[in-house]
């Protein structure tokens, strides 16, 4: 089953596989700008909410010396038993908020 969309630049008909990036056949622009926007907008979004909520621990390098890596991975326990008690905690939360 085919569709087709009018161009809402030029105004003529053309065949459209109901992707967002789908071009007119005639001036080549956009069919359906609005979805393009919105995508883009929501890729947008998601790269942001990713950055947001990023956890950081501590990133223990191959080129580090010993004495480096020693501390790094002390820290790096310190953290790793920071964020599961806080975790646990919160599960312990809701659990009793029912």
């Amino acid at each position: 089953m085919s569709a087709s969309k009018k161009c809402p630049r030029c105004g003529q008909w053309s065949s459209w596989t109901q992707n967002p990036s789908d071009r007119c056949e005639h001036c080549q622009s956009i069919l359906d700008p609005v979805a393009v926007a919105s995508q883009q907008a929501r890729q947008e979004r998601k790269q942001e909410e990713e950055q947001r909520f990023n956890v950081r621990f501590i990133q223990i390098s191959p080129d580090d010396s010993w004495f480096t890596k020693f501390y790094k991975r002390i820290g790096l326990g310190f953290q790793i038993a920071f964020a599961s008690l806080v975790s646990l905690f919160l599960w312990l939360i809701a659990l009793l908020a029912g």
